[in-house]
């Protein structure tokens, strides 16, 4: 998947004795690098962990997911190759929230290349996905925009929750990689954080995490501010501004932070021990990888964690190595399809989709890329716009539960320079309600309910990224987006998003 440009090569070697095994569960697509033993009870914690989510908030069980839908979780090697591979050492998870599936990488063990990288009062691998979770968990059942801080602390509270074998958890316990922060190593404001503005500094960055922690925890647990934390959101999201919102929930700030100050001081943090009204075991249909699809999966890695122009040819080398090997494989040729066209080779991406076809006539992977290679095509020859939407069509129809078709039959109409059809749109929409985590579709519904004059609407899905927890560029464009919106400057509006889908769109072809 070629959308991240700073991708490392992964140095790892696959053992001559390594066995791969796939966990599947409701939620979930494990690819663990273990035991059978060890990926089963993995997996079984995943499911465990979306059900404490669940109970926690009132949600329900979903309605049966496509794999598409489902959280794929490579796990693999340590922590030293998911730095690695993340381009960053000292990493120990992370996520990549996306219409064509979201993705998790994860280390199958604790230890390090370099002990000095991890430490007790570092992140464990467990709590880093825990965190992410939490992110995905709200991105996908939550409609509302929450703050910053907010956001983070969510997913902090939550990273902590330990899991009891008869199946009841915790929750509340404090996150032991912030203890230096919250033991006073972080000299910082309550009253400071829930008035950040629009150009946060470092620390206000960071204490998202801690204090916002902090902040939650005492809201939650503290036993004086019941109801104060639900009526501070839903004023955010009925139109008020961080500063009023926070002064009509929370009154006098200065007493707030009195209050938070007392309690941090204490360093005893109450929790909550609970037991759901449901404890069915997780379903979990295992399976030893074949031969085939375990040679493959070095490339699938570093295929899903995102290449650029450089990476793009040596992942796609690797796949023709061993696609040379077994040429008769649906995993290999799935995943040559993708490093070819990652590798803008389109014609041998093509003759790679064909093969897949040929093995599994079925194949939405295999139909989904058809389209993209057609899509791509048309910017020299706009017939292939037509034999695009056919591929598209019929992906849609092997998996409706599958956004990236909708999403890419949306983008035939708008790369040709047309109004797309009212189903492109519906499309669009429908794609957008089965995976509201991925960013870059926001900004598409965005900039097409832009286009139909609907700036509020337009408003509301922006808002999630505009108040994203991470800075960044995209943030800071959003947020521009967003003062135009609200200032009525509809056009304006559009043209930037324009701009900026264009930018992108542009470097991601480059």
């Amino acid at each position: 998947m070629r959308r991240l440009l700073f991708l490392f090569a992964l140095f790892v070697a696959t053992p001559a004795n390594a066995e791969w095994w796939e966990a599947k569960t409701d939620h979930f697509i494990v690819y663990s690098e273990s035991s059978s033993k060890a990926a089963r009870s993995y997996a079984d914690r995943l499911e465990r962990f979306d059900h404490a989510l669940r109970s926690l908030q009132g949600i329900g069980a979903d309605e049966p997911l496509s794999d598409s839908r489902r959280l794929t979780v490579f796990r693999f090697g340590n922590i030293g190759d998911i730095g690695t591979l993340a381009g960053r050492q000292g990493v120990a998870g992370f996520y990549i929230p996306r219409a064509s599936g979201p993705v998790a990488f994860v280390p199958a063990k604790e230890e390090s290349h370099n002990k000095s990288l991890y430490k007790k009062t570092q992140l464990d691998a467990e709590t880093v996905f825990f965190h992410e979770y939490g992110h995905h968990f709200m991105y996908r059942h939550f409609t509302a925009a929450y703050p910053s801080w907010y956001r983070e602390a969510f997913a902090e509270l939550n990273s902590t929750i330990k899991l009891n074998d008869e199946g009841s958890f915790e929750l509340g316990a404090p996150p032991q990689s912030r203890a230096d922060a919250l033991m006073g190593g972080l000299n910082y404001s309550i009253k400071r954080m829930l008035l950040a503005g629009n150009k946060p500094e470092l620390d206000d960055v960071y204490a998202r995490y801690t204090y916002g922690w902090l902040l939650t925890h005492y809201l939650t647990f503290g036993g004086t501010r019941k109801g104060q934390l639900q009526n501070y959101l839903k004023l955010i999201n009925s139109g008020s501004d961080a500063a009023s919102a926070a002064r009509e929930a929370f009154g006098d700030l200065g007493k707030l932070e009195s209050e938070v100050s007392s309690y941090q001081s204490k360093n005893r943090y109450p929790g909550a021990t609970v037991r759901p009204a449901t404890l069915a075991a997780p379903q979990i249909a295992l399976r030893r990888l074949a031969p085939d699809e375990e040679a493959i999966m070095r490339v699938r890695i570093r295929s899903e964690r995102g290449v650029d122009k450089r990476t793009a040819k040596d992942v796609a080398g690797n796949a023709r190595s061993v696609a040379a090997k077994y040429p008769a494989s649906l995993a290999v040729q799935l995943a040559l399809v993708e490093a070819e066209h990652d590798a803008d080779r389109l014609d041998e991406a093509e003759r790679a989709a064909d093969a897949a076809l040929a093995i599994d006539a079925k194949s939405v992977k295999a139909m989904l890329y058809k389209g993209q290679i057609y899509l791509r095509r048309a910017k020299a020859e706009p017939r292939h716009y037509e034999t695009a939407r056919i591929w598209l069509r019929k992906a849609n129809g092997a998996d409706l539960g599958h956004p990236s078709p909708l999403v890419h039959f949306y983008q035939t109409y708008h790369a040709a320079g047309v109004a797309p059809p009212e189903t492109a749109v519906a499309g669009l929409e429908r794609a957008f309600e089965l995976a509201p985590y991925d960013s870059e579709l926001r900004v598409l519904v965005a900039r097409q309910l832009l286009v139909e004059r609907r700036g509020p609407l337009a408003l509301q899905v922006l808002l999630p990224l505009a108040l994203s927890p991470h800075e960044s560029k995209q943030a800071k464009s959003i947020n521009e987006v967003a003062a135009l919106i609200e200032a009525g400057k509809i056009d304006e509006a559009l043209a930037k998003l324009n701009a900026r889908l264009d930018k992108e769109k542009t470097e991601e072809s480059h």
